[in-house]
């Protein structure tokens, strides 16, 4: 079939056997270490059980949205962190707790309410939980970035001067070293959620949108997202 792509399940999922011919999908995948996004529809199950074999039409407007190997997306769920092992002596067993700015399943970026000296370092081993929907997720990870961000904004450019000091404020980036299949899962799932509420917000009218009038759908999600 030209016009079809036909992909398969690693594991069974039940809820591939409720898509229909025509529903709409967004595929997301890897390619040379660049994350790419492209729109399709469902066109069928492949197998009798309607768990694993499915066709989607051949996308062919692919778009770059950032150079990972895992999607992330601007989300704010509640992160608490155990320094497993640090770089430097004598840091072990400190934790912190934050909101995330971004999640993905290859990692997350989250924000602290501390100085940059009292929270962690490059390199630093951490055991994650991460509140997602209306539960949690552990994971070990290993900090790849660390930055002052007291005077940076929500899209971390920076703030004009205050004329009070500011309370300082330090953002962490971590990725996964070791975290379950079915812990990724959620988080995929998660980011697929939140990206057609999203969706569903921005085809909403003009002056729905200028009412500020949110489907409930939004306004649930903004709990951790």
């Amino acid at each position: 079939m030209p016009a079809a792509l036909w992909l398969g399940l690693v594991k069974k999922d039940p809820l591939l056997g409720r898509l229909r011919r025509g529903d709409p999908l967004m595929l997301t995948f890897g390619r040379d270490g660049a994350g790419m996004v492209a729109e399709s529809t469902f066109l069928g199950h492949l197998n009798s059980t309607e768990s694993r074999l499915f066709a989607v039409q051949f996308p062919t407007d692919f778009r770059l949205i950032q150079r990972r190997s895992h999607l992330r997306v601007d989300a704010e769920c509640h992160v608490e962190y155990l320094v497993v092992s640090q770089s430097d002596a004598g840091g072990a067993g400190l934790t912190g707790a934050g909101t995330t700015r971004n999640i993905g399943a290859g990692g997350l970026q989250f924000t602290v309410n501390a100085p940059i000296a009292e929270t962690v370092r490059e390199g630093d081993a951490l055991e994650i939980r991460l509140a997602i929907g209306q539960g949690a997720l552990l994971a070990e990870a290993e900090v790849v970035r660390v930055e002052d961000a007291t005077d940076l904004g929500p899209d971390l450019r920076l703030l004009p001067p205050a004329t009070k000091p500011r309370r300082p404020r330090t953002l962490i980036a971590v990725q996964f070293v070791s975290i379950s299949e079915a812990a990724q899962d959620r988080i995929i799932k998660h980011i697929f959620a939140l990206q057609r509420i999203r969706r569903s917000v921005g085809q909403r009218s003009v002056p729905e949108r200028l009412a500020g009038r949110e489907p409930p759908e939004s306004r649930r999600a903004g709990r951790y997202g």
